[in-house]
């Protein structure tokens, strides 16, 4: 199996964002791109990537078309259930 390499992840200066739209799309249309890296802009697709090295050319891409704060997101091929509680 190969390792996963993870882009660098920056804090915004812009602020709270309102990622709602980004979460509703995940929810609707992640499963067709699990084990893939996605950016998003408003709750659409801006581009999606198997390899992390091609993340940078999608966000700067997306800011190209005006998109201030494209989210990125490496959607997990293992969706495990999310265990909550006290033992």
């Amino acid at each position: 199996m190969t390792a996963k390499t993870f882009p660098q992840v920056r804090k915004s200066s812009l602020g709270k964002v309102d990622l709602s739209r980004e979460r509703e799309w995940i929810l609707q249309h992640g499963d067709r791109y699990a084990g893939q890296w996605v950016v998003l802009s408003r709750g659409r697709l801006i581009g999606h990537t198997l390899d992390s090295n091609e993340v940078a050319a999608i966000v700067d891409r997306a800011r190209a078309e005006g998109i201030a704060i494209p989210y990125v997101k490496f959607i997990s091929e293992e969706r495990e259930p999310i265990w909550m509680g006290w033992l």
